[in-house]
């Protein structure tokens, strides 16, 4: 199905503009992806205080702009989709999907690409930047693949939707394997995964992230630009 005929659904969708879509790569790269994440030795880890109790055992690549080429040499079939992802086609798609003109794909990967959690991890509900921490640009979808084979729902590591004016929690998604989510990011676009991860030791929650921007400021946003901000009580 052609994404613009998921574009009402899309748009309808609570508590924000928001869908859930399986099977989203081929089953063969989606599995060859999960190989590689799992054999990848260049994570990096945001270690600072703050991001110690918003993001918990959270690692990612790239961690800098030479970062990349360890993904291009030791996930190559990763690099490809992280490619196609950002490529004009897919950006094409994305519009039909959420109504939004003239996006842009972030070859910095600022914040995106690949993500593990490891057992005990957590990524507190958040609002995300609201622009490009080194672009004039402004952050509009975020794109989320998950790749967790054979998951079990006992783990946790839900993605978790919340309404942003009760802060009540309206769906909760599964990571997983090649289940994506694709969702607006606004002021009030309120998600994450609060609850420590109750995997084995030996497993971890893997998942691509990709963001995508517009020039254009968007009329709901209310300020000029922030960074993410961390709810830690919800």
């Amino acid at each position: 199905m052609e994404f613009k005929d998921l574009s009402t659904t899309y748009e309808l969708a609570q508590p924000f503009p928001h869908i859930v879509l399986e099977n989203f790569m081929p089953e063969f790269d989606a599995s060859y992806v999960v190989s590689e994440m799992r054999n990848y030795k260049a994570w990096g880890s945001d270690t600072s205080e703050y991001s110690k109790k918003a993001q918990v055992n959270k690692f990612f690549t790239p961690w800098c702009d030479e970062n990349i080429e360890d993904i291009k040499s030791q996930m190559p079939m990763t690099w490809k989709y992280l490619e196609y992802y950002n490529s004009p086609e897919f950006l094409k798609r994305l519009e039909d999907l959420t109504g939004i003109e003239n996006l842009m794909a972030d070859d910095t990967y600022e914040g995106g690409g690949c993500h593990k959690i490891n057992s005990g991890g957590r990524l507190s509900i958040h609002t995300d930047y609201s622009k490009h921490p080194r672009k004039d640009l402004y952050r509009r979808i975020n794109l989320l693949i998950y790749l967790n084979d054979d998951w079990n729902s006992d783990w946790g590591g839900t993605l978790q939707l919340l309404d942003y004016d009760s802060k009540e929690l309206i769906k909760e998604v599964q990571p997983t394997m090649n289940r994506a989510v694709i969702f607006n990011t606004t002021d009030k676009s309120l998600h994450g995964h609060p609850h420590d991860l109750n995997t084995p030791q030996y497993r971890s929650r893997y998942s691509i992230a990709l963001y995508y921007f517009t020039k254009e400021k968007p009329v709901e946003l209310e300020e000029e630009t922030h960074a993410a901000v961390w709810y830690h009580n919800v």
